[in-house]
């Protein structure tokens, strides 16, 4: 906590204690509780748990955190396919969010930002279809070395290569944007960078307009709720390691921008892929927090 590779030495007082840390005096509780089954939240009056396993969510095991204490489940990834819980996407659905609603998922990284981005054009030119390739740098759940198992493409060296995946991010973006059901595929890739992230997106619109126009249409979006905490846009010419500690969901690159012709168009979007996402976890905190008090 107090030393990291990416964002450097954390400028705060760090200590332990019995039964976990502080942090600027803050206490910070430890557990080795591995499933809801051994959890005790209401001993330790817990409001909002934030589960962040980066595993998928199905209702059961959000349900049983409740029942074990919590008041609710904030979930920092996509949840189970069929399952009903809420997903919000900053940007894309406030408001159809109920923030009273005891289980919320924030979907993933890639789909915030995306989805705002997708609203934006929408809203202005139509969409027709949009297929997204989202690049990340490489993670803990990933190999520093060929392992054999499971999965033989993610067992190779991350470090050493661009290696394909999948991601869930289409089907966050046709349930959070209702009208981009069955007009959204997308990929990924994972590459040899610790840090800094970047999706293509390839988007076919139904008015017709430049280039210059998009990113016009963008800059004075931003400007305004819900966009400007969620999406930025640079003309300067940034790589990967520019964004890393951004608190944007995602920062267009202006200088990107392109089309084939006036109806298909690319835009690039960097992000941090955690430090943003984290900064709409606290977002919605403050949300589900702002809601209790209302009720």
């Amino acid at each position: 906590l107090k030393y990291d590779t990416i964002y450097g030495k954390l400028d705060a007082e760090i200590e332990t204690t019995d039964t976990g840390f502080k942090v600027n005096g803050k206490h910070i509780v430890f557990n080795t509780w591995k499933d809801a089954s051994e959890s005790s939240w209401s001993e330790l009056e817990t409001d909002i748990l934030i589960i962040s396993t980066g595993r998928q969510q199905d209702v059961d095991e959000v349900n049983a955190h409740i029942e074990k204490g919590c008041q609710r489940v904030l979930i920092a990834s996509t949840p189970k396919s069929g399952s009903d819980i809420q997903i919000y996407v900053p940007g894309a659905n406030d408001a159809k969010v109920d923030f009273t609603n005891n289980k919320i998922s924030l979907g993933s990284n890639t789909a915030n930002a995306v989805a705002p981005l997708l609203r934006i054009l929408n809203d202005e030119f139509g969409v027709d279809r949009a297929f997204l390739t989202t690049v990340h740098g490489y993670s803990n759940s990933n190999r520093l070395a060929d392992v054999a198992g499971e999965g033989f493409r993610l067992n190779r060296a991350a470090g050493e290569n661009i290696i394909p995946g999948i991601t869930k991010s289409s089907e966050v973006i046709e349930t959070v944007l209702p009208f981009m059901k069955d007009k959204v595929a997308s990929s990924s890739m994972t590459v040899p960078v610790p840090d800094g992230s970047t999706v293509d997106l390839t988007i076919d619109i139904q008015k017709p307009a430049s280039s210059e126009r998009v990113n016009q249409v963008i800059q004075e979006a931003i400007k305004n709720l819900p966009y400007n905490k969620v999406l930025d846009i640079t003309f300067d010419p940034i790589v990967s390691s520019d964004v890393v500690g951004n608190s944007h969901s995602g920062i267009i690159d202006g200088l990107a921008t392109m089309g084939i012709n006036d109806t298909k168009i690319k835009v690039l979007i960097w992000f941090d892929n955690g430090w943003g996402y984290s900064a709409r976890i606290i977002d919605t905190i403050n949300k589900l927090s702002e809601s209790s008090t209302h009720e």
